[in-house]
């Protein structure tokens, strides 16, 4: 079954020229994602997991391994979204942390110790940046698929908060 997403046309305010309609197409629930089997998902949990556990640097398959275990997490997490007011509204708006959405040069001049330095300070010592997060690939709803989206875009400002650094304590304390 292919979709097709449609990005509207804007107007350059230089020039008022239009610029041309976007059009992607996909298969799936959402761009990137690829249907599985519960045997695909069982194999691809297993084989993220040992990769993983040799490499935990292996960010790709600790992503993996999330979506492929992760569906009860991610039900519930809904229902406790759908049952607040903030998450509910996350929920229906679906904003995204990017690149695009943050003032690196405002965060760079807020005061050291506040929050928003300091989650800037934690992107460039760790060589990351929101958008360098793994899309979702394996999760076989798309409502749950944005909120495990959502989860990768706020696990740094976790580390931020809590203060962590990017090891394994770390790492299990920003799950």
């Amino acid at each position: 079954k292919s979709r097709t997403l449609l990005v509207q046309s804007v107007r350059s305010s230089k020039n008022a020229q239009q610029l041309p309609l976007l059009t992607y197409s996909y298969d799936g629930l959402y761009p990137g994602h690829i249907q599985t089997t519960s045997f695909q998902k069982a194999l691809l949990a297993v084989g993220s997991g040992v990769a993983a556990l040799q490499d935990p640097y292996r960010h790709d398959m600790v992503a993996v391994l999330g979506e492929t275990t992760g569906h009860l997490a991610l039900i519930n997490l809904r229902e406790r979204m759908k049952n607040d007011p903030e998450g509910y509204t996350i929920l229906t708006e679906r904003p995204r942390i990017r690149l695009s959405t943050l003032d690196l040069e405002k965060m760079a001049s807020l005061p050291d110790e506040s929050f928003g330095r300091e989650y800037l300070r934690f992107l460039e010592d760790n060589k990351v940046t929101p958008d360098s997060r793994a899309e979702v690939k394996f999760v076989d709803n798309e409502e749950l698929a944005y909120i495990m989206l959502r989860y990768r875009e706020v696990h740094d400002l976790l580390h931020t908060l809590l203060g962590m650094p990017t090891n394994m304590l770390g790492e299990s304390s920003c799950i």
